[in-house]
């Protein structure tokens, strides 16, 4: 697999459009658990400076830096994506957890040995992050937030698929 392919991973997938948000009804409860993965420790705030860091410091690997922008723009639509929910849920959408603890650069892993060891600390953030989405998922009976954090999913699934293959390129 080279970069060509992985960019194709991107352009598949933004032929499967986001739903609109519509007709959400204010909830106190689910919208106090959606700040976490809005700017919680793993949530879309963390997510974007943590790619933004590791393609302001891997200088020498054009395409990896590319690649990981490119990741940190579609964090930056689901952290939009997840404020507009906020709002229309009766909420500012603040940089902050659920325990309402603000977001904090500390957040951001600074030190990796390798490209490999990059790789595989964002698929498990990554991970991290499909879980919580899917634990918000179980917490709400609107039909539209359910339609668009599950297409947020297939984003997050993406970009596992995505440093694996980074991860493979690497070893070779």
């Amino acid at each position: 697999m080279n970069f060509e392919v992985l960019y194709n991973n991107f352009n598949e997938i933004e032929n499967d459009p986001y739903p609109k948000i519509e007709n959400i009804k204010q909830d106190y409860r689910f919208g106090k658990m959606l700040y976490d993965s809005y700017a919680g420790s793993y949530g879309e705030l963390t997510a974007i400076t943590q790619y933004v860091y590791e393609n302001i410091t891997n200088e020498e690997n054009k395409e990896l830096r590319n690649v990981l922008m490119r990741v940190a723009m579609d964090e930056m639509h689901h952290l939009k994506i997840l404020g507009d929910l906020l709002v229309e849920l009766g909420f500012i959408p603040y940089y902050m957890g659920s325990r309402n603890n603000k977001w904090c650069s500390d957040r951001v892993k600074y030190k990796f040995n390798s490209v490999e060891e990059m790789m595989k600390y964002n698929i498990q953030t990554e991970k991290i992050a499909i879980k919580e989405y899917e634990r918000l998922i179980q917490n709400t009976e609107d039909k539209c937030i359910k339609d668009v954090l599950s297409r947020i999913i297939k984003d997050e699934e993406n970009h596992i698929r995505i440093f694996k293959a980074m991860c493979e390129l690497e070893e070779k």
